[in-house]
């Protein structure tokens, strides 16, 4: 089953690349549509606060710098590339992972099964700044949660989970590593599970 998986640029989505290689029934491209102008544009519209930006930066500078080969892989920008390499692949399923590309209507219209992963329960955590909001509101016991991709964000039906614990003595970066892991677990399962063929 051909596979598109979609990740983000940070070293948790290009910590990927150590671990799954291309094949012809899965090609990696790496998500480059978040720029400097989205960011101030989300922290504007209040998507996401200064302080906890600043956290999560701190969190990714911090983080063990995992090699991976980023050159030769296939970069996405938008909607248009996204339809580009569509046409071109042909996948039967689409994954997102660490992806900040908003899919577009014609690209959900097109039929193909999209799913995200999302390092939270869903919908109640969906969106940015999950792990944070979980810890204040002391919901500790979370999920990876494989979903369907809609018009909606983080809220199409949910197809698989990877539990894990957040703990509110430890510090934001322990508690984001935590999520990320479990959702390293569940992608490699999915991928795994949709990548072999059929018997």
């Amino acid at each position: 089953m051909k596979t598109l998986l979609i990740i983000g640029r940070d070293k948790i989505g290009r910590s990927i690349l150590n671990t799954l290689k291309p094949s012809d029934e899965l090609m990696i491209a790496i998500d480059k549509s978040t720029n400097f102008k989205r960011i101030i544009w989300l922290i504007a519209k209040k998507r996401i606060s200064l302080f906890l930006l600043i956290k999560m930066f701190v969190c990714e500078l911090i983080r063990k710098n995992l090699k991976s080969p980023v050159k030769d892989v296939t970069k996405i920008r938008n909607n248009s590339d996204l339809i580009h390499i569509i046409n071109e692949f042909k996948p039967q399923r689409i994954v997102l992972f660490r992806a900040g590309l908003v899919i577009s209507r014609e690209v959900i219209e097109k039929g193909i099964p999209l799913m995200n992963i999302h390092c939270a329960k869903v919908p109640e955590y969906g969106g940015l700044g999950s792990i944070e909001r979980a810890i204040k509101n002391r919901a500790l016991e979370q999920y990876a949660t494989l979903h369907q991709v809609t018009t909606t964000i983080d809220k199409g039906e949910i197809f698989d989970l990877e539990p894990f614990y957040l703990d509110a003595q430890k510090s934001y970066c322990f508690n984001e590593n935590t999520a990320y892991e479990a959702g390293l677990r569940l992608l490699s399962r999915t991928v795994s599970r949709q990548t072999s063929k059929p018997n």
